[in-house]
């Protein structure tokens, strides 16, 4: 059940973000670097005053008083994320943003316990998601604080995990001009937590071991699903399943696919498992390259 008060959740939640400032850092990294395009470390300042890291790529031929459009990557839910090198050397600034506890930023601060589908999930304010949803926006932010970036030309592309953050992010924020959620995780949370498959399985086997709390746990739950987000999305979206993926299944992703008003399209592959797909990265590239 999507709850009454999401709305003003969220919005106070924001709030809380623009109250803390960017102070960003870059260092050039040459060895992620390439003859056309460069590539710096960067760390970020992000809600409840958690540090980020990440890797910033521009390509060499922004030329003096021009500016780029710009897409924001983050990983799935390992944690991991390679740069997509593609969309930079295609004219794209890319910021490829680990949110905390994950990939590069696990050097400034860690789970102390528990998974990230189950950290404080008996509280709201305080479940891990809440702060990872604000770590993507925060990316953002950076992106719009970037000369060589055309603040009006900002996208976000990721798979899995990322998919939902994308999902997540393009509700919770509208200077995203356009979405791409591959493959998306951190849907339909009333069906994911009956899998066993992992991750989702994380959340099966919590709910049981504290049954007399489920009430509440899902109740924490609705407000992190994608289900009850996707409503406010205003970007062309474009979405894929693969109907053999049991990661993130055909009824996780659907419900949630339906939801989303204005400009959208799907792609469903009858052979996918939880994999990346060759076909569809070309069809969100021509939807990055048609809205961006």
């Amino acid at each position: 059940m999507k709850p009454s008060d999401i709305d003003r959740f969220w919005k106070d939640t924001v709030n809380e973000l623009k109250e803390i400032a960017l102070d960003p850092v870059l260092e050039i990294n040459l060895a992620l670097s390439g003859r056309e395009f460069t590539t710096y470390n960067v760390s970020l300042q992000s809600y409840q005053n958690k540090r980020l890291r990440g890797w910033y790529s521009t390509p060499n031929d922004i030329r003096p008083g021009k500016n780029a459009p710009a897409i924001l990557a983050v990983p799935g839910y390992q944690g991991n994320k390679n740069i997509p090198i593609d969309l930079v050397m295609s004219g794209y600034v890319v910021l490829t943003l680990f949110p905390r506890a994950q990939g590069e930023s696990i050097q400034e601060w860690d789970l102390e316990e528990g998974t990230k589908l189950t950290y404080h999930i008996e509280d709201k304010y305080s479940y891990y998601y809440r702060g990872a949803y604000m770590d993507c926006i925060r990316g953002l932010d950076f992106l719009q604080s970037k000369d060589e970036v055309d603040h009006n030309r900002l996208g976000m592309w990721s798979r899995s995990q990322g998919g939902g953050f994308t999902l997540a992010t393009a509700a919770l924020d509208d200077r995203l001009n356009v979405a791409v959620a591959e493959e998306p995780f951190l849907c339909n949370f009333p069906q994911a937590v009956k899998l066993s498959s992992t991750p989702y399985c994380e959340l099966r086997d919590y709910l049981a071991e504290h049954e007399n709390d489920r009430d509440n746990l899902l109740n924490t739950l609705s407000y992190f699903d994608s289900l009850n987000l996707v409503s406010n999305i205003t970007c062309p979206t474009l979405v894929n399943i693969g109907m053999k993926d049991e990661i993130c299944p055909y009824d996780t992703i659907m419900p949630v696919f339906n939801e989303i008003p204005g400009i959208k399209a799907l792609h469903v592959y009858p052979d996918l498992i939880h994999s990346p797909c060759t076909d569809f990265n070309k069809h969100a590239i021509d939807w990055i390259n048609r809205y961006l």
